[in-house]
């Protein structure tokens, strides 16, 4: 890790999405590779990891905090979204559901409200990813058609991957992909020392996460 003292760049990464669709399995089998089948429900904001991933010049340090997904803490969200560079919108490939379906987007993906929330309090240079989680599950099981995942992704500029928290399938690829846009930007705006990284879709519409 940054053995060769790469200039780094440092991210606040926020995790948000229901309760029990994998914000907290996601977060830890990135950061420590392991999975455990019944976690103790996040409660506030108080879940935090970290893990430096090196590239070709430079280290990204992602520093992960893992938001509550029950109705009664969503009112501490916003204070978890300040200096936050990326939020990973988190949804349960096997739920669908309709209770959050609005005339505006016509979807009836849940995670439409937690987008709302990130529109309205995270910084005004974030970046938003979303994720559909739990892959791993038979496809009987599926509710949430990949190409519904990726068409909202679409419609909001979003960077759009599907995962599985309990096999560690394409976590990975997602750090790596955000990773490897922000040394890119780093390498544009030619800053060669640490860094904090703040660039969003929130307020254009049009831009991808990576």
């Amino acid at each position: 890790m940054n053995g060769n003292l790469l200039p780094v760049i440092k991210v606040k990464v926020v995790v948000v999405g229901d309760a029990g669709v994998g914000k907290t399995s996601l977060a830890v089998r990135f950061t420590d590779n392991s999975f455990i089948q019944h976690y103790k429900q996040t409660v506030g904001g108080n879940e935090f990891c970290s893990r430096a991933l090196d590239f070709k010049d430079k280290t990204v340090v992602f520093n992960i905090w893992d938001t509550a997904g029950q109705e009664r803490f969503r009112s501490l969200v916003p204070m978890y979204l300040r200096d936050a560079g990326i939020a990973l919108a988190v949804y349960d490939i096997s739920s669908h559901n309709k209770q959050y379906c609005t005339i505006l987007f016509r979807n009836p993906l849940r995670i439409l409200s937690w987008l709302l929330q990130l529109q309205q309090y995270g910084p005004r240079d974030l970046k938003c990813a979303l994720i559909g989680n739990k892959i791993d599950l038979d496809d009987d099981l599926r509710e949430v058609p990949t190409q519904e995942g990726q068409l909202l992704a679409e419609g909001h500029g979003l960077y759009f991957e599907e995962t599985s928290a309990k096999s560690g399938d394409r976590i990975d690829k997602v750090f790596n992909d955000i990773g490897i846009a922000l040394v890119e930007r780093c390498k544009k705006e030619k800053r060669s020392s640490t860094v904090s990284i703040c660039d969003s879709y929130v307020h254009r519409k049009k831009k991808t996460c990576c």
